[in-house]
Order: structure tokens, then sequence, then C-alpha cells
């Protein structure tokens, strides 16, 4: 039997009260004394029994709840209980015939806020009462609320909401156990994001935190249940599968998901294009920790982004060695940039109608204690990958600078430094050039940083460029007509050379349409109001077809090749020096007896997107499970 004695529900002070009270007499009372016009308003719904109380509860949400356990079903604090257990979000006060320190202990045991016995009741002490039950319950569920959100960002990344590394370790270890006991292989995925950085740097952050969104989701619908993903940072995941049956299984289950992840994202009004390497490793054969197995994934992920990105490859014993190699390089080259082992060398940019050396580019070479002359083809891309760029940038910086500084014949020649991602990206990097320059005593003029068309693309890099410019450092353009080469960043752009990539200079001594190329280049570089040089020339041919486009400029193995500090200032005042000859007297020039390094393999390794790695200037940047049919081919079998 029901019973509703109401007040105004629409008042903001309007409280809903669920009155479980058997005893009529009992229940007219506190209506009577709820119901007083002074003090807090009560919307009342009185029930017999605690089941009608949750009922009504389902029906509408309510306040609190008042039960008189003094009578009615005579279970007494079992019927609080019940109650409490099935109303975690209702504050509970009951009313008792006797107050004593036992019942009260019983009573908050069993769920209650708070307890009153029939004698003390008063109108105050009631509306009291419950308004504190009410706050006390409000304060420990934000608590309850806060402790979760709490443990929620200890094992999830905010961004996304995925796991984070904390978690997955911990789940990952768990399956591992299990596989273990039912003599089952388990694969851990490492997916990293082709592009990303590109998008990121030119379309902002915002764009790039809506794609890593989209990528969480893509995962998350790729993904049985059953199985684990997560996000460790960055443009980095981690995905691992149960119940594997064979090797070629996940490999086909990853690819799937990478096709998946390579589909085009449109976020609002843009449109963006990225892919995944993806790195595979299997339990047990290749890691019988966590640890172990998300390093040999991570190991076979680094070998896809060295070979080429978008790709899918599954760990094995050469990968390891080549990781302990690189490990190895890593160390070293930390040690190289303190211990004396690096040194640069320095090749001359001439002017074919001065006939004079006006600037030097420097060049970074490793003089390893065991290994010999390590190829910068070998420590940059480690440099980059492991972050000694940035002390490795600094020391090369700061040594040509010391250098140029010291020269006594070239005193008024520029030196050409290149410069990576890692140190344009450095908030302070305008600064540190500048002090650099200030400590060696270089003039700011005769400094030229060189990046590359792809490191200059962001927003974030043309403020950089345009500070550098400010404080009097020239810029170039490294390997022009290389990257992304469009009109817009062109007329945005604000720098002081092109280089031409020798690919064209090549060319253009062969086919027409080369020829047609390099005109191009070198009358948008004049009219643009840029100093134009043409790298990696090597034949008089070559000299002579820049030299009839207007393009004096040039640098290469004709001319000279690298050569150390003191030997620079040397020959450019030397009059037999080899560098003049193709310029006074061309046709008694012949290449050097000995064969030609080529400068291409020396200086530049690169596909994809990987540009001239050999300079600082590295890079562009069990039961059934109702979505099982997810990966199909994990039904497989072998044979």
């Amino acid at each position: 039997m029901n019973e509703d004695a109401s007040v105004d529900s629409s008042s903001p002070e309007s409280i809903s009260l669920i009155l479980v009270v058997e005893d009529e007499m009992t229940a007219n009372r506190l209506n009577e004394i709820l119901s007083r016009p002074e003090g807090a308003r009560y919307e009342i719904t009185r029930v017999l029994q605690v089941e009608q109380a949750l009922l009504a509860l389902q029906e509408k949400s309510h306040d609190a709840m008042l039960i008189d356990l003094s009578v009615h079903e005579g279970y007494g604090l079992d019927s609080l209980m019940r109650a409490s257990a099935a109303t975690r979000s209702v504050p509970i006060v009951v009313l008792t015939y006797q107050r004593d320190e036992e019942t009260a202990l019983k009573a908050a045991r069993a769920g209650a806020q708070d307890y009153l016995t029939k004698g003390e009741v008063t109108p105050d002490l009631l509306s009291r009462t419950l308004l504190h039950a009410i706050e006390r319950h409000r304060i420990l569920q934000d608590l309850t609320e806060a402790r979760q959100r709490q443990r929620f960002l200890a094992t999830h990344d905010t961004l996304t909401e995925l796991p984070n590394r904390y978690w997955f370790m911990e789940q990952l270890h768990i399956q591992m156990k299990t596989a273990e006991r039912q003599g089952q292989l388990l694969a851990v995925m490492f997916f990293d994001l082709d592009g990303f950085k590109a998008v990121n740097d030119n379309l902002g952050h915002a764009v790039g935190d809506e794609l890593l969104m989209d990528v969480a989701r893509r995962l998350r619908k790729s993904i049985r249940k059953c199985d684990l993903v997560a996000r460790i940072g960055g443009d980095e995941f981690l995905a691992a599968v149960q119940d594997v049956k064979c090797e070629e299984s996940p490999m086909l289950v990853a690819d799937a998901i990478r096709k998946e992840i390579e589909k085009p994202y449109q976020i609002g009004d843009s449109e963006c294009w990225i892919s995944a390497s993806v790195g595979i490793a299997i339990f047990p054969q290749h890691g019988d920790s966590p640890d172990r197995l998300i390093r040999s994934a991570d190991t076979a992920m680094y070998e896809v982004k060295t070979s080429g990105n978008n790709r899918v490859s599954i760990f094995n014993s050469e990968m390891n060695d080549r990781a302990i190699e690189r490990y190895d390089l890593v160390n070293g080259l930390r040690e190289a940039i303190h211990g004396g082992q690096l040194s640069l060398m320095y090749q001359p940019q001439v002017d074919a109608v001065s006939e004079e050396i006006f600037g030097v580019e420097a060049l970074v070479r490793w003089n390893h204690p065991t290994r010999g002359t390590v190829s910068p083809t070998d420590f940059i891309e480690v440099a980059e990958d492991s972050g000694a760029m940035i002390p490795l940038g600094e020391w090369v910086l700061r040594t040509a600078c010391e250098n140029a500084a010291g020269w006594q014949n070239l005193r008024e020649a520029r030196v050409a430094v290149n410069i990576s991602g890692r140190q344009l990206e450095a908030h302070d990097f305008a600064e540190r050039v500048t002090k650099i320059l200030e400590e060696t005593g270089l003039p700011a003029n005769r400094l030229e940083l060189e990046l590359t068309e792809s490191l200059v693309a962001s927003e974030s890099s043309l403020r950089v460029v345009g500070e550098l410019r400010e404080r009097g450092i020239r810029v170039a353009i490294d390997d022009f007509g290389t990257g992304y080469s469009s009109m817009t960043l062109l007329k945005r752009l604000s720098v002081d050379v092109l280089k031409i990539d020798q690919s064209f200079v090549r060319g253009a001594a062969q086919t027409d349409p080369d020829r047609v190329i390099l005109e191009g280049m070198i009358h948008i570089g004049r009219g643009l109001g840029v100093d134009i040089l043409a790298e990696g020339v090597e034949s008089i041919e070559e000299m002579r077809s820049l030299v009839e486009r207007g393009c004096t400029r040039m640098q290469g193995y004709l001319f000279s090749k690298p050569v150390d500090r003191k030997r620079i200032d040397e020959i450019a005042v030397a009059e037999g020096a080899a560098w003049r000859i193709p310029l006074v007297d061309p046709d008694s020039w012949v290449p050097p007896i000995e064969e030609m390094p080529n400068a291409s393999s020396e200086l530049e390794a690169g596909d994809g997107g990987s540009q001239r790695i050999g300079r600082l200037a590295l890079r562009s940047g069990a039961t059934f499970d109702p979505d099982e049919d997810l990966y199909p081919v994990m039904r497989q079998t072998k044979d």
C-alpha cells in the first residue's frame, strides 16, 4: 500500500524522501513533522516495505530514505542491509526504539548515514539529520568518484582514453601466464604512425589530437574485447592478441589493422592521410616477460621504419643483433660528443665568376676508437631517433663557428651548418644559436643554417626562420626541389639561399627536360631575390651547364672533396689549389687518378621520407566472443 503526501516539488529547496514505515501512527507523526511550513520542504513517498522502496527508486530518483526499523517486517537491520546494498546512491537514516553505541555501530555497518530514536524526534532534529545525511553522502560520492578518476588517470591515456603502458604491462603479464598454462601463443603488436608529425606541424596540434583520437577509435573497433590495446605515448600504440595459432595469423591481423589506419581522416575542413609501421613479437619465442616482448615488437617496428614505413614485420634474431649494434652506437655517440672522437670537414663553395671560395659547408665525421671511421649514414639517424641529435647538433654548430672565427684566409667566408628537425623544434633554438655566436666571436652574417624544405613547412618552423633572419643569421633551403617545393611555400618563405639538389644538376647536363626544370628553378630563385647554389657538381659539363643558365655559385667534388679545418684555410689562397683548375683552365682539368667517391653515397642517403641523412638535416621529418569475426585468420591452424 502506498500513500503520498506531497509538497511543491518545483521548489529548489524541495527534498524527495522515501518513508519506509509500517506503523500508521508513526507515519502520520513523521508526515506532520516534515510537512511544517518552516525549514526545508519535502516531497514524501510513503511505502510499507523495503522492496516497495526499491521499486519506487527504479521509477524515480530520490534524495534520501527514512526507515523505521523498530517494528516493520520484524527483520530490523537485515532490512537496512538489503536497502543499503541496493541503493548505493541514496543516503539512509533509520529510526529505532533505543539509542546505544552497539545499535549505532550496527546501523553504520549496515549502511546507515545516521540514526534517531523515536522518543527524541523533533522537527528541527529530524530535518537537520536528513540534510546532514544527504550532504555527507554527497561528499562520500564525490570522494569515490575522485578515487575512480584518479585510478583511471593512472591507468589510461587522457587524450584517447585508451589504457596506458602501465595498465597494458599489468594485463599482458596476466595474459602471458594464461597462455603459458594453456600452451598457447600470444602476439604483441607495436604500431608507430607514419606522417603524424607532418600533420601536427602543418595543421596544428588540435588537428593532431583529433587524429590520434580517430586512430584510437579505429583500433578499438579492430581489436577484440578479449584482447588488449593501449596508447603508450606520442603516436605509438600497442596491442596484444591471444590464442594465436601460428606466426602468420597475427601478420594478417596486423596488416588488416594497418589498412584500416591508412584510410583517409576527415577532421573539420581537413582531410588527412597517415599510415602505420607495425612490429610483431610472439610469446614465448620472442620474449618471456612483458618488457622483453614489447622490446622485440619495437625492434621489429624500427626495422619497418628504416626500410620504407607502412608495412608489417615480425621479429627475428637478426633484428636483435642490429638492435644491439644500434644500442652500442647510441652509447658510443654520446661518449664521442664529449670525448673528442668527432671532427668536422669542410667542402668549399666557389663562385665561377670571381673565382673565389665564398663559403664552406661543415660535415661531421666520427672517428671511433675501435670501429674506425663511422659513416654519417650509420650514426646520424641513430642520433635523431635516440635524442642525441640536440647535443650532437650543438657540438657541430659551436665547433664550426669556432673554426670559422679562427681562419686567417677565409675571414669573410660564410660557414654553412645543416640543422635537424630536433634542433629546430627546441623552443629556444634561436637564443642558443645567438649565444654560440657571441661566445665564439663569429659575426651573425657569416653563419648560414641549412634546412630542408620539409622542415620549414610548418607555421612554427617559419616563425623560427623569421627570428633567425631578424638576428642577422642567413638561412638556406637545402636539397631544393626534392621536398614540398610548392609555390605557396616559396611565397611564404623568407630565406637567403636556395641550394639546388644534385639530382637536377646531374640531369641538366644530360636531358632537355631536366635543363628546362633547372632553368625554371634558377629563374624562380632570382625572381625571389635569393642566392642560388648548385650542389654535387662533379664534371666540367655540369659546371658549364649551370653557368650558361645563370647559376655561378656551386660546390662538389669537381672542385674539392671535404677537407679538415686547416687545409680549407690553406687552399683558399693557394695559387695551384685543385679547386681553381676547373674555373681558370677547365680544358686542362682531369679527374683524380683514384676513384672519386660518390658524393651522394658518402653524404646522402635517402629513400621515401628520408633526406640527406649523411648530413645533419636528416628527415622530413577461447570461448565465444561476439566480435571474434574481427580476425577470421585467427581460426586458421597449422597444417
